[in-house]
This record gives structure tokens, C-alpha cells and sequence, in this order.
């Protein structure tokens, strides 16, 4: 429920995760490292692109601000791939 607030609303839940982006074809996020790990983020995106029939697969990643309570602020860049298995 909080991915569909999250990506449909393009609000955020708090200040420790956003949604930069979001496309059929994929989802930016950006999360500090002390709340949330890059496994959360990846079963976030998986989420999101399991509402099309599509599967998450990760980009890249890129650190964008240290902190030193929060630790780093990350942005997640995520593809939804079609599963082309037989």
C-alpha cells in the first residue's frame, strides 16, 4: 500500500525515501542507507513492476549526499523487463 501512495500520488512517505520517477518502463527511488537497504529498494521496485506482469531489474545506483546520521542518500535506477522465458 505504501508503494501505490508512494507512485501513484508521487508523494512521498517520509523524508528518508522518495519516488524521483516513474514510467511503465521503470522506477527512480532515492532512500538513506540507514532506513532502508538496497534489498528494500529492490523488492520495492519488484512491487511496482510485478503490477504490469514485468520484472524488476536494477540499473545502477549512485550515491548522492552523505550524512552523517542518516548515512548515504542513494538513487536506484530500476528497468521493468518482460520475462521472456518459453
Amino acid at each position: 500500500m505504501l508503494l501505490a501512495c508512494i507512485g501513484l500520488c508521487g508523494c512521498a512517505a517520509d523524508d528518508e525515501m522518495r519516488v524521483l520517477s516513474y514510467t511503465p518502463a521503470g522506477i527512480e527511488y532515492s532512500a538513506w542507507t540507514g532506513a532502508y537497504s538496497r534489498q528494500a529498494m529492490a523488492d520495492l521496485a519488484q512491487q511496482y513492476c510485478q503490477r504490469d506482469g514485468k520484472n524488476a531489474q536494477m540499473i545502477d545506483s549512485e550515491i548522492a549526499e552523505k550524512n552523517l546520521f542518516k548515512g548515504s542518500r542513494v538513487v536506484y535506477r530500476f528497468n521493468c523487463l518482460t520475462d521472456r522465458r518459453p
